[in-house]
Parts: structure tokens; C-alpha cells; sequence
């Protein structure tokens, strides 16, 4: 100790005390690296801490959002250490979260040479753009592309980004919106767009405008998924795409909006050697695009008409050009056929016809009526009627069906008026008078009056079939998740059975597939039927109904 100049004491440290100092701090930390080792292997006791490295990481793979990852990074060393060494945690980039440049470049880092999932990319948010020079290095790695609602241009300056090869990316996702034409134009992207995914197996575009196929070619594509609303549809482009993916396995496309197709000569047809599903969902009635494609190994095509409740029903709805579309889709043998038709909740009127071959190869027919954006309530009972009378002239005018083995007709609807039933019973006696012989009838249906209209007690579908007009039948099942059958209904059935029984043509089987079976027509039946069969069926969910 000593004084300065200025008269302050001044204390000062001997060697020997500061010596003593600096074991005391490296003791202090001995300490805590002890505390802190000591912690980690009882950590490590901890019996999920027990798990094999490699089952431990699999954890986060069930977490619901991106950001618990981060979290679970939090929950002791042990797991930070597994879980970032496990540079596959780290490969998805949601750049809808992971909105920073910094945050970016830490996934990759983590990420290290997994290839990498990429999802929400919307270049045109503030501060993105730089994000693309990030990425460029990683072109490599990444595996899957999801563009969410962006713009041409935006999308075309990623593609340059990552101009080059493409080997991983197998699955492309674009969500396009349209630029507000008060403001600004989009010119149509330059040639081409991601031509390195030379192996690219999903392509999935969602346009809201002109969807510009001619910029892409993808040779090895196995899925091709679009839905596109654009004034004018451009099929010279999308018969040139499809005809450049020869590989092609799945195609699914919905083109809306009162969309107008694009003219193509009637001589043009290409042919998709490999397609196993074709379906295409259309605002315009008819089949013009269906018409130009051909699916020769298809198992499954659906051609839908989907329409709002506010634009008028067209004139035929199943108006089929069985020239064009038959041989193009299916085997001339067609041994089933459905036909459903269903209203629910005054919102929805869809009905479907499915023509069926045994290879097994099914054709589906469709037609949707959607309520508006005025949310009115619609009343569907005459449209109901009306439709299903068209789908049964769609059924009697097709060219190949008489090896028909089996017709299934299933009529879903909360109400109708006895006019709109009266209806459908003089279309299923025109129906019935077509097809046949049959080994198997299955009427699942909510009234089964209109359709054993000869039968039935009520004076309005007196006339409207006569009973020999039910064609040869081996089998009838009769199929119900709602109520039980009534009493009207069992006594039409016993009345069919025994006019079929008279005309020698007696059921082999009759099956009763609903809630509470009737038992009671074992005694009814027995005389006439060869065997009976009761299956109680529990109330099924339509949602899936078509």
C-alpha cells in the first residue's frame, strides 16, 4: 500500500494473492464443467435419453409445425447435439416461417448435404430476393419446389437462380396469381423454365391465368396435376406438353371460369401409352378436351361438369359423344354400370355414370351443381329428376352394353315432390327395359317406389312400368343406411319377386343390406327366392358419395 500524488490510498496485490485469485477462478470452473458433466450423465439416465441416437431423432419428424423443431433443440444438450448433428431434420425450408436471410443460411448450414425440401416461396415479400443467392450453391440438393402464390416473373427469376442441373428435384408445385391489370402487365416467362429437373416425376401447376405449358418440358414426369381458369384455354399447348411427357402415369386437371377451348384439328388425338388415371373437370359441358386424348391403358377416367347454382343447367348434361370418347378410354365389353345421383342440404346436386369393363377399366361420367356465392339456398328437386332422366338416355345410348352383367342405380336425396318421383320411375322403366339379363340389380336408394312403380300402392306411378318390363334378374340386392325398409316397400319387393317368379324367371338370391334387415320376408320370400341373405349395415358418411 502506498500513496500517490494526489494523497489517494492505493491497495496493490502481492503474487502470492494473486496467485491464490487465479486458483480460486480455475477451481470455480472446474467446478461447474463438474456440475455441468454431472448433469449430462444423469441427463443421460433418463430413460427416453436411453433411446439409440438414430430413434431419437425421429422424434421431431412428428412435431405438427417447423417451429417446434427449434424448441425441441431446447430441451436439454443432449438433444440439441443429436438433433442438429442430424442434418435431415434440417432439410425443409419453409420460407413462409423462415422469413430471414439468417435463418436461411443456419438451416442449410445444419442441413449440410441432405437433399432439401423447399416450401411457401413468395419472392415478391420485401427482403427475399436475396435469399436466391443463398440457395444457388444447394441447387443439387433440393428435392422439392412449392411456389405459393407468386407471379411469372418472380418465378422465372428463381428458375435462373438455379439455372443448371436439377438431378434430386422430383416434385414441382407452382401456385401463380394473376397481376392486377389496372396496374401492370406480366409478360409471359422466357424459355424454358427448370429445364435441369430432367427427372422430375410430380408437376403440379395452379394458374390463375394463362398457365404458359409451352415453358416447360419435363421428359420423365409421372404426375402432371392443373387447374387453370384463363379466358381461353391454349390445348394446342397442352396436348404438345402431354405428348412431350410420355412417361406420364397420372393427369388430373380442372379448367374453370367459363373457360373457351382452344380450337384443335379433329384429326389431332395424342395417345398416352402409360396413363393408369385421367380425369378432367370442366366449367363447359361437353367433352371437347377428353375428345383430343387417348388413355388405351387407362384403369380409371373421370370427365366431370362442374358448374354454380347461378348459371343455367344445361339442355344435356350427358350429352356423350361415345364415338370419340368410348374407344379412346375403355374395352367395348362394358360388364357394370352405376348410375348415383345425389342432393344434399340444398347446396349440392352431383351425379355420376360409371361404365365398367372387366380388365377391370371404369369410365366415369359426371356432373356437379354447386351453390353460388349468394349462399341462397337451392331447391334441386326438378333438377334431380331432370338429371337423372338424362343420365338414363346417356346409359341407353351407349353403344356396348350387352354384355352388362351387373347395374347398380343409387338415388341419395333429402325430398322430392311425387311429379319429380313419378319422373324418375317412368326414366327407370326405360332403364330396366334396355338392359338385361341380369345377374345382379342393386337399388340403393332412399325410395324405392319410383323405381317399383308396378308395384306400388300410389295412383301416380300406376301405368308407368308394366311388370315384365323388368328384365331376367339372378340377384336383387336392396340397400338402405338410413331407415328401415317400411311396409309399403316390403310389399312392392314380395309383389316383384312373385310377377318374376310367374314370368319364369324366379331370383336366384335376394340380399337386404340396411339397418334393422326385415326378417320378416323370410316367410314372405321363402317360396319364391332361392336364398335370402340379411346383412345389418351401419349408417355410412356420404361425404364420399362422388
Amino acid at each position: 500500500m502506498y500513496h500517490d500524488r494526489c494523497g489517494w490510498t492505493v491497495l496493490t496485490t502481492s503474487s502470492k494473492h494473486r496467485s491464490t485469485l487465479d486458483t480460486i477462478s480455475k477451481l470455480d470452473r472446474d467446478t461447474f464443467t463438474a456440475l455441468k458433466t454431472i448433469r449430462e450423465w444423469r441427463n443421460s439416465l433418463v430413460p427416453i435419453n436411453r433411446l439409440p441416437l438414430e430413434v431419437l431423432s425421429l422424434i421431431p419428424t412428428y412435431l405438427s409445425h417447423d417451429v417446434d423443431l427449434f424448441r425441441a433443440t431446447s430441451v436439454c444438450r443432449h438433444w440439441r447435439r443429436t438433433f442438429i448433428q442430424h442434418a435431415a431434420l434440417w432439410s425443409r425450408l419453409n420460407l413462409k416461417i423462415n422469413k430471414s436471410s439468417l435463418f436461411v443460411k443456419t438451416l442449410l448450414e445444419r442441413a449440410k448435404g441432405s437433399a432439401l425440401d423447399i416450401t411457401s416461396v413468395r419472392l415478391f415479400r420485401t427482403g427475399t430476393f436475396d435469399i436466391l443467392a443463398l440457395l444457388s450453391p444447394h441447387t443439387r440438393q433440393i428435392r422439392s419446389l412449392d411456389f405459393d402464390y407468386d407471379y411469372w416473373p418472380n418465378i422465372q427469376r428463381f428458375s435462373e437462380a438455379v439455372s443448371g442441373p436439377l438431378p434430386l428435384l422430383h416434385t414441382l408445385q407452382i401456385h401463380v396469381v394473376e397481376f392486377d391489370k389496372d396496374i401492370m402487365e406480366a409478360d409471359p416467362p422466357s424459355l424454358p423454365l427448370f429445364s435441369g429437373a430432367v427427372n422430375l416425376e410430380k408437376f403440379i401447376l395452379h394458374s390463375e391465368g394463362a398457365p404458359y405449358l409451352n415453358h416447360f418440358a419435363f421428359p420423365n414426369l409421372t404426375t402432371f396435376e392443373l387447374t387453370t381458369s384463363p379466358e381461353e384455354f391454349p390445348t394446342s399447348q397442352l396436348l404438345d406438353f402431354l405428348e412431350a411427357s410420355p412417361t406420364l402415369r397420372t393427369v388430373c386437371m380442372k379448367i374453370g371460369m367459363g373457360t373457351h377451348i382452344g380450337y384443335v384439328p379433329p384429326e389431332r388425338v395424342v395417345v398416352l401409352p402409360n396413363i393408369d388415371m385421367f380425369a378432367v373437370t370442366q366449367d363447359d359441358p361437353g367433352y371437347g378436351i377428353a375428345t383430343r386424348i387417348s388413355c388405351p391403358s387407362a384403369r380409371f377416367t373421370l370427365l366431370l361438369h362442374e358448374q354454380d347454382s347461378e348459371d343455367m343447367m344445361p339442355q344435356e348434361v350427358f350429352s356423350v359423344p361415345w364415338g370419340a370418347i368410348g374407344p379412346q378410354y375403355m374395352a367395348s365389353t362394358i360388364d357394370e354400370v352405376v348410375l348415383a345421383i345425389k342432393t344434399a342440404a340444398e347446396t349440392t346436386l352431383s351425379c355420376s355414370l360409371s361404365f365398367s369393363s372387366p380388365g377391370p377399366t371404369t369410365l366415369e361420367l359426371g356432373y356437379r351443381m354447386i351453390q353460388g356465392y349468394d349462399e341462397t339456398p337451392l331447391s334441386l328437386g326438378e333438377e334431380h329428376s331432370q338429371v337423372f332422366s338424362q343420365a338414363s338416355k346417356a346409359v341407353r345410348e351407349h353403344p356396348h352394353l350387352s354384355n352388362i352383367k351387373r347395374l347398380r342405380i343409387r338415388d341419395r336425396h333429402d325430398f322430392l315432390a311425387l311429379d319429380q318421383l313419378a319422373r324418375i320411375a317412368e326414366e327407370a322403366a326405360r332403364l330396366f327395359k334396355f338392359v338385361g339379363p341380369l345377374e345382379e340389380l342393386i337399388l340403393d336408394v332412399d325410395d324405392l317406389r319410383p323405381f317399383l312403380s308396378p308395384f306400388s300402392s300410389l295412383p301416380e306411378f300406376q301405368d308407368l312400368m308394366q311388370p315384365d318390363a323388368f328384365p331376367p334378374i339372378n340377384e336383387l340386392a336392396v340397400e338402405r343406411s338410413r331407415e328401415p325398409l317400411e311396409e309399403e316397400c316390403m310389399a312392392a319387393i314380395v309383389k316383384l319377386v312373385k310377377s318374376q317368379h310367374a314370368l319364369g324367371v324366379p331370383f336366384k338370391r335376394v340380399v337386404f343390406r340396411m339397418k334393422d334387415p326385415p326378417v320378416v320376408m323370410v316367410e314372405r320370400l321363402k317360396p319364391w327366392v332361392g336364398t335370402l341373405h340379411f346383412d345389418e349395415m351401419i349408417e355410412e358418411d356420404d361425404e364420399d358419395f362422388m
